[in-house]
């Protein structure tokens, strides 16, 4: 990552509101040096990765599954947002994909993390159209490299949405009483 580090996300996590303030100015302006540099590539972005990053909230995603087959990687999420939908992105690696398995310090459980942040950025090897960085809840660290991407989006029915189970929990306890 080169905008939304896991340095700066540790920086944010201060308990000093001064430390915090300085932590939150410079993710401000990172947030603003990514969102110059992404106009600057973004004529060149095929169709699929622009619906990714224009269509879908990935933000505090839960990371349902992760896995590869030779080529093809995958990552299925449950978005945050309702309706909670999943999300499967498949990538086509051009090249073996980096995972740094580095917990942050407070995580006790690394295999249930959220998705934190990303970056898209073209790749500077010809053979390597973009690289996908992304930053977990868990403090891992991923960057995929690929040439194309697809996503299919699919109404929930496991797991169960929150706002489905807090209507079902309140129709349960209506009809019990």
């Amino acid at each position: 990552m080169r905008y939304f580090t896991r340095e700066r996300h540790l920086a944010m996590q201060a308990s000093d509101d001064a430390e915090f303030q300085v932590a939150d100015a410079d993710w401000d302006q990172a947030v603003d040096q990514y969102d110059s540099y992404l106009q600057g590539i973004r004529a060149g972005l095929p169709e699929p990765v622009c619906q990714l990053l224009d269509g879908f909230h990935l933000h505090d995603a839960r990371v349902l599954s992760m896995g590869q087959s030779g080529n093809l990687f995958t990552i299925t999420l449950q978005l945050d947002l309702p309706p909670q939908d999943l999300l499967t992105i498949s990538y086509t690696l051009t090249r073996e994909l980096e995972v740094r398995k580095v917990p942050f310090p407070w995580v006790s459980d690394p295999s249930k993390p959220f998705w934190l942040y990303e970056e898209l950025r073209q790749a500077e090897s010809s053979e390597d159209h973009f690289i996908h960085s992304i930053l977990l809840s868990n403090g891992w660290e991923l960057d995929l490299p690929f040439r194309e991407v697809s996503l299919t989006a699919a109404k929930p029915m496991i797991p169960v949405p929150k706002d489905v189970r807090r209507s079902a929990t309140s129709a349960t306890v209506a009809h019990a009483g």
